[in-house]
């Protein structure tokens, strides 16, 4: 005997889902949500600079003693659980009037992301009371881990694949937690949204999701965004040539290469948000947090653009003296965007040096408006400064690394203001 508790509200855990990960930032208010450019009735909306994401989530719990449960049970409440999914998607698509779709389509050119999340959870409790309910209201309930796969949709839940745009890509709970555990930001989470739609609607077999991520993130897929923004910056003349690693990376045949560069991307990614998070707490407890613009837009990168921007940091310690002593400037771009630059300046060890901590932040703004000015062949949307202090450890022979952060728009300036930059940029290096 079973019974189902189908609660089609936001429970807790999806809020938690969303304060535990980056969608927080993006998580319209209710308020936005019920503007007329947006689906209405879906639990969630989140709104990136490249997509929008609609979620529809589903929180189950089962009902049942314990010889009711077998692999053939559960089977069957994930069918019924995804298939209430579908049909309440189905409902509100067809509710919504589709010119709002095509008017953000054509405003935006922005992809836009139905995602159907389900919880599944038992409680189980062997007795012969007649007030069962009460008995199962008392009991402890258990989650339910399981994933889908291409096999699932195929032959117990059927999605409707004719418009590939608003088809309803279903994870579960756990699953979609660690597709954002592992994937980190914004970008590389519709990149693989992306992929796992096209996966579905050209009818490709997958075993279950967490092995499409591990495909996907070895896949040519993952490094295109990267490449095409290369080619972009090469044909401006801003680098020399396109990495041959990401060129390797993106050859079908070189999937162990592609493993390990993935390995590396994740490790360093992990040591960016460990810096990047010290940077928002110490400026939160100093009564000066970072500003929410400025910190949207350096979440909404990439985990190679991390990478590139820790190995800079990385090679410091392969850095002569001389230039430790009087700092150093290096360069870097976004590899998820085109148009946004860094600029990585290496505090001086020598406090008078126009490069040491103090002056750097002191002048942050004058660095940015030389940064312009030379950028302006393309302009560029977004110019940072990232300042990178390298202090030794007192305790032991270490060091420990903490950034500054420091943004400004990409303007278009005339001639002479061009050329006044330019001067007072030689100034400062002579001085």
């Amino acid at each position: 005997m079973h019974t189902m508790d189908n609660q089609q509200v936001t429970p807790s855990i999806w809020q938690q889902m969303i304060q535990q990960s980056f969608l927080s930032l993006y998580d319209l208010s209710e308020k936005k949500i019920t503007s007329p450019e947006y689906f209405q009735g879906y639990d969630f909306v989140f709104k990136f600079s490249n997509a929008t994401v609609y979620l529809i989530v589903n929180d189950v719990v089962m009902q049942a003693s314990k010889q009711d449960i077998d692999t053939t049970q559960v089977r069957t409440w994930r069918k019924e659980v995804v298939n209430q999914l579908i049909k309440q998607h189905a409902h509100l698509y067809l509710k919504n009037d589709k010119a709002i779709t095509h008017k953000n389509e054509a405003t935006s050119n922005k992809p836009v992301y139905f995602i159907g999340l389900t919880s599944l959870s038992v409680q189980h409790q062997d007795c012969d009371h007649n007030d069962l309910q009460n008995q199962y209201s008392s009991s402890p309930s258990y989650a339910v881990g399981y994933e889908y796969g291409s096999q699932f949709f195929a032959e117990d839940c059927v999605l409707d694949l004719d418009d590939e745009h608003s088809v309803l890509q279903v994870f579960s709970y756990q699953n979609f937690a660690e597709i954002l555990n592992q994937l980190v930001t914004p970008s590389d989470l519709t990149a693989y949204l992306a992929f796992h739609r096209s996966k579905l609607t050209g009818f490709e077999t997958f075993a279950d999701e967490s092995t499409l991520l591990v495909q996907f993130l070895q896949a040519p897929d993952f490094h295109h965004r990267a490449i095409e923004v290369q080619e972009q910056l090469v044909s401006h003349e801003l680098i020399a040539q396109i990495e041959p690693r990401l060129i390797k990376a993106a050859e079908p045949n070189q999937t162990e290469f592609a493993a390990a560069l993935m390995a590396e991307i994740q490790k360093n990614t992990r040591m960016w948000y460990k810096l990047f998070n010290s940077l928002i707490k110490s400026c939160y407890e100093a009564g000066n947090p970072l500003p929410k613009e400025q910190v949207d837009i350096l979440v909404d990168e990439s985990m190679y653009t991390y990478a590139c921007l820790i190995e800079k940091i990385l090679a410091h310690r392969t850095i002569d003296q001389k230039s430790r002593w009087t700092g150093y400037v290096r360069h870097e771009h976004s590899y998820n965007v085109f148009g946004r630059h860094y600029l990585m300046v290496f505090y001086a060890q020598d406090s008078n040096s126009s490069l040491s901590a103090d002056k750097v932040r002191a002048g942050h703004q004058d660095l940015l408006f030389e940064l312009n000015a030379q950028m302006q062949q393309p302009v560029m949307q977004e110019l940072f400064l990232i300042g990178v202090d390298v202090r030794p450890c007192e305790d032991s022979v270490n060091t420990e690394v903490h950034l500054d952060a420091f943004h400004q728009h990409g303007s278009l300036i005339d001639v002479n203001t061009q050329r006044l930059y330019q001067q007072l940029a030689q100034l400062r290096a002579q001085s």
